[in-house]
C-alpha cells in the first residue's frame, strides 16, 4: 500500500510538472486601437517560431474597420477565432492582446471559461478613468441622448482617445460608440475585472506607458483572487510593448502546466 501511494503521488507531481504543448495550443492575437494585424506581429511571429498555432484577426477596431461593430460584436468575432482555432485541432487556446486589444482579451474572458489563459500586453483603453470620462464626457452625454431618442443607429462625429494623447473624430452609430466608450459599458476593465473566468494572466507591463499605472490602480486588484497575475516588466514605451515582450511570453506560455 505505501509503494501504491508513493506511485499515485509521483505520478500527480509528474502530471502537475508537464508544460502546455505549443503544438496542441492556439493563440488568437489580438492588435491594439486603431491599429491592424501586423502591430502584433512581433508576437505571432515569436509564437509561431516556438510551435504554437496563432490567428491575428482584425478586429473592428482597426483603423481601416473604423469601429464598424459594437464591442459586444467584436467579442463575437474573437469568439469565431477560438472556434477556428480549435477547428483545427487545438486542445487548449490562449487570447493574448496589446493595447485595446488587451482590454479585448479581458473582456473575452469574462465570456469564455474554457481558455488556457490571456497575455495582456499594456492592456489600455479605460473610459472608467477620471481623465477619459472627463476629456470625452460631452461626447458620451450626446450619445446617450441620440440612444434614448431612439437614434442610436445614426452616425455622429464622437471623440476617440488613444495611447500618447493622440485623438480624432470617429463618425460612427451613437450605440457603438457607447459601447466603446461609455464608463459604465463593456469597454470598461475594471468592470469585466471581477469577471473573468481564467486563472493565470501575463501582464506586460512597459515601463514609459502611462497605461501602466492605470491598469495597475485600477484594474488588477479587482480580478478574482483564484487569478495568478504574473506581471512582466519591460523597458519599452506603449507602441514598442509587442516587440520587447516576445521573448518572455514565449517563456511564460512554455511554463504553463498542461491542466
Amino acid at each position: 500500500m505505501r509503494l501504491l501511494c508513493l506511485v499515485l503521488a509521483l505520478m500527480l507531481n509528474g502530471a502537475a510538472a508537464w508544460a502546455l504543448d505549443p503544438a496542441t495550443t492556439g493563440v488568437v492575437v489580438l492588435h491594439g486601437k486603431w491599429g491592424d494585424p501586423s502591430t502584433v506581429r512581433p508576437i505571432g511571429e515569436a509564437l509561431e517560431a516556438a510551435g504554437y498555432t496563432v490567428t491575428r484577426p482584425a478586429m473592428p477596431w482597426a483603423g481601416y474597420r473604423g469601429y464598424d461593430k459594437s464591442y459586444d460584436g467584436a467579442m463575437d468575432e474573437v469568439a469565431q477565432a477560438v472556434a477556428d482555432l480549435r477547428a483545427k485541432g487545438m486542445r487548449r487556446v490562449v487570447v493574448a492582446g496589446h493595447s485595446l486589444g488587451g482590454n479585448g482579451a479581458l473582456h473575452y474572458a469574462t465570456l469564455d471559461s474554457t481558455l488556457a489563459a490571456l497575455v495582456l500586453v499594456a492592456p489600455a483603453h479605460t473610459p472608467e478613468a477620471p481623465h477619459y470620462a472627463e476629456t470625452v464626457g460631452s461626447n458620451v452625454r450626446t450619445a446617450r441622448e441620440m440612444v434614448a431618442a431612439g437614434q442610436g443607429g445614426d452616425s455622429g462625429s464622437f471623440l476617440d482617445l488613444n495611447s500618447g494623447g493622440r485623438s480624432r473624430m470617429e463618425h460612427i452609430p451613437a450605440s457603438i460608440y457607447l459601447s466603446y466608450s461609455a464608463p459604465d459599458g463593456p469597454g470598461a476593465m475594471s468592470l469585466a475585472a471581477p469577471n473573468v473566468k481564467v486563472n493565470r494572466i501575463a501582464w506586460v507591463a512597459p515601463s514609459d506607458d502611462p497605461a501602466t499605472e492605470v491598469f495597475a490602480r485600477l484594474v488588477a486588484p479587482r480580478l478574482p483572487s483564484s487569478v495568478q497575475l504574473d506581471r512582466i516588466d519591460v523597458a519599452s514605451d506603449h507602441m514598442g510593448a509587442p516587440a520587447a515582450s516576445t521573448a518572455a511570453i514565449v517563456q511564460w506560455l512554455n511554463a504553463l502546466p498542461s491542466e
